[in-house]
């Protein structure tokens, strides 16, 4: 009779120990889970800010083309009138080149 009532607190011992470890193991999962779902929005937030600074150099450099450009127009002494067209034809033209993408 005691060899039943030893196997018996084994089995619940065992059943508790499974038990537990099902336990501990899905909390681990949803750790996981949680963990990795944090991953994907800082990769996604990282991703948003070199998309915006590589948008802000393009700015830039687009900038500096121009002024290089109204520099060589002033030297070569090019009408402020004209100098004005070019750049409302230029700004049009990357606003409509814009609007295709």
């Amino acid at each position: 009779m005691t060899e039943s009532n030893d196997h018996a607190l084994t089995y619940n011992e065992n059943e508790q120990a499974l038990n537990f470890l099902r336990n501990e193991i899905a909390d681990l999962k949803s750790r996981l889970t949680k963990k990795d779902d944090r991953i994907a929005t800082l990769n996604t937030m990282l991703n948003q800010v070199v998309e915006g600074r590589h948008a802000e150099i393009r700015a830039y450099e687009d900038l500096e083309d121009k002024l290089k450009d109204v520099i060589e127009m002033l030297r070569k002494r090019v009408p402020q009138g004209e100098i004005l067209e070019y750049l409302k034809v230029k700004d049009s033209n990357e606003f409509q080149f814009r609007k295709l993408w």
